[in-house]
């Protein structure tokens, strides 16, 4: 029973599977590690574009021993680390009850759930770290199952030494090392001196790793963390998000049935200790619901809410075949059929205004119905490899200008000379297509501040309950201007929005006083041992630092003004 749900799921993700403009990203980056520019997006600027840390350097272990196109590499790798990951995760739970002899049979009740939830076949793929996400989340649960026995203590070391790894998966998954961590610890009750060696062995790459962030990007978390404000609390766009996930699929139907199932089981165990197995992947899941729902959830449907649910449903994957629990799952199977069958058209589809089911994007931006390597999304904008055309027969370095719709060039206007040997500068508002068509030598201006130092600590946008999460720092053309257009220009060229002679003077002083200038200073400056120092030492106060929106209210702050 444990072989047969794995095969189910990957057949659905690979039927599903799909390269996105997202998973495009990490590729970028990966490419530019192959080629020896280091983890940067552009060669000129050290900004850290990627969330997952494992899964990009996963990616550069591949593309350094496989030939062929990058994104395929990481679509096939996320549909098997998927599927793998759910058979490692049915065989712990199977190991959960079978050694409790409550019988060898089992009904793949939780199993049902998953396959019932078209995101998580999306998202097995997608080139973003997913399926990594699914394979260390079901290693955390077989390795937590595997603790109820007897174990040496280099072995306990061990198991926190995977646990710590959450972070470098998602930063938010600290959250699941954290849980599983304190479980093991109530389980077993380790002497101080073992727990201080798990704990060494917990945060000893991520710590390394940190040390490593601070002093080379200068910055405390990833940059995409930093433009989301992770840290903030917006609850109203949070609960519609965990709403839009619910509904269409009905989800608490489901939920339902697997809490008495769950109910059920408990009474059959002695209260006490057993039942932190059970409990510790629930508790992680409604601790990380939380969260998402507190930071106001995702632009991409349900993707934030996919490791909670995976989480809370790995105690009942698999229910023991007794008289009571094969009535839930079947009564769990029925609504699977409701719920993925064509009748049922909002399973496919995002039910809120403020997400976007990411596939359906996909195949529209590409026409393709499986879009899962790099030539499907480059083929699919000519319009910017013209624009890059059009650039080269310039002459001089440009800032090339485009329109988003349709990446028709707007305006070629001279380049700022600081950037040396780089004869165009284009902005991303696809920031993963960009990256595939734009040479690694030439310079990409992420406009959402995902991973553009002054966008990713902007001020947001006015009106921003009206954009998309995560997508809420668009960089006024001001600061793109004064970052890039050459400095003898001091008029503002045609087109450019809200853009003034004085405003653009402004924001051009404010780039060279205090804080400003030692922010941009820390990701363009060489990478010195004494630069490395500086930005660890000052990493937490540049992750603080916000500028305001305004160029003249920026430059009073940081000139003194």
């Amino acid at each position: 029973m444990t072989v047969l749900p794995a095969f189910a799921v990957a057949v659905m993700a690979w039927r599903h599977r799909a390269l996105t403009d997202d998973g495009t990203i990490f590729l970028r980056t990966v490419r530019q590690i192959l080629a020896g520019n280091g983890p940067v997006l552009n060669i000129d600027e050290r900004v850290e574009a990627n969330t997952s840390t494992l899964w990009q350097w996963l990616l550069v272990l591949l593309g350094g021993v496989f030939p062929g196109d990058l994104g395929y590499i990481a679509v096939v790798t996320g549909v098997l680390l998927t599927a793998v990951g759910v058979f490692i995760a049915c065989d712990a739970t199977r190991r959960l009850y079978t050694s409790r002899r409550t019988g060898r049979w089992t009904a793949p009740a939780g199993m049902l759930v998953l396959c019932a939830v078209p995101p998580f076949w999306d998202f097995a793929s997608g080139g973003l770290d997913s399926g990594l996400g699914t394979f260390w989340l079901s290693v955390c649960w077989w390795l937590l199952v595997r603790s109820q026995g007897a174990l040496r203590q280099h072995e306990r070391t061990a198991h926190a030494f995977v646990y710590g790894l959450g972070v470098l998966v998602r930063p938010d998954l600290f959250i699941v090392t954290a849980v599983f961590f304190c479980a093991t610890v109530i389980l077993h009750r380790p002497t101080w001196r073992q727990t201080a060696a798990q704990l060494t062995a917990l945060a000893a790459l991520p710590l390394a790793y940190e040390v490593f962030r601070a002093g080379y990007y200068g910055l405390l978390t990833p940059m995409p963390a930093l433009t989301k404000e992770a840290g903030q609390t917006e609850l109203g766009p949070g609960l519609r998000y965990l709403r839009d996930f619910g509904v269409p699929y009905a989800l608490y139907v489901p939920a339902a049935f697997l809490v008495l199932a769950a109910v059920a089981l408990a009474r059959r165990r002695p209260i006490g200790r057993l039942l932190i197995l059970p409990a510790t992947p629930v508790i992680a899941a409604t601790a990380m619901t939380i969260y998402v729902v507190k930071v106001g959830g995702d632009y991409m449907h349900a993707r934030m809410l996919l490791p909670a649910m995976y989480l809370a449903l790995l105690p009942v994957l698999l229910l023991p075949a007794t008289r009571l629990l094969i009535p839930v799952a079947a009564t769990i199977g029925i609504w699977t059929v409701a719920v993925i069958g064509p009748w049922n058209p909002a399973a496919y589809h995002s039910t809120s205004s403020s997400t976007t089911r990411v596939r359906d994007d996909d195949i529209g931006l590409t026409g393709a119905h499986n879009p899962d390597d790099t030539r499907d999304w480059t083929s699919a904008f000519p319009g910017l490899e013209d624009s890059l055309s059009a650039a080269d027969a310039a002459g001089a370095p440009v800032l090339l200008r485009l329109r988003p719709s349709d990446f028709g060039p707007d305006l070629l206007m001279p380049l700022n000379p600081a950037y040396q040997d780089t004869r165009v500068s284009v902005p991303g508002w696809y920031l993963g297509v960009t990256g595939e068509i734009v040479p690694l030598d030439q310079r990409i201006v992420e406009m959402w501040g995902l991973a553009n130092t002054l966008g990713a600590h902007l001020e947001y946008t006015p009106g921003w309950e009206a954009k998309l999460p995560g997508h809420r720092k668009l960089i006024d053309d001001v600061w793109l201007l004064a970052l890039d257009l050459d400095p003898r220009i001091v008029d503002p060229p045609p087109g450019a929005i809200a853009v003034t002679r004085e405003n653009l003077a402004a924001a051009r002083h404010a780039l060279s006083c205090g804080d400003l200038k030692g922010l941009m200073d820390s990701t363009r400056a060489p990478l010195t041992a004494g630069r490395f120092l500086d930005n660890l030492t000052g990493a937490w106060k540049r992750t603080k630092l916000r500028i305001p929106r305004d160029p003249f209210t920026a430059e009073r702050r940081f000139c003194d003004r």
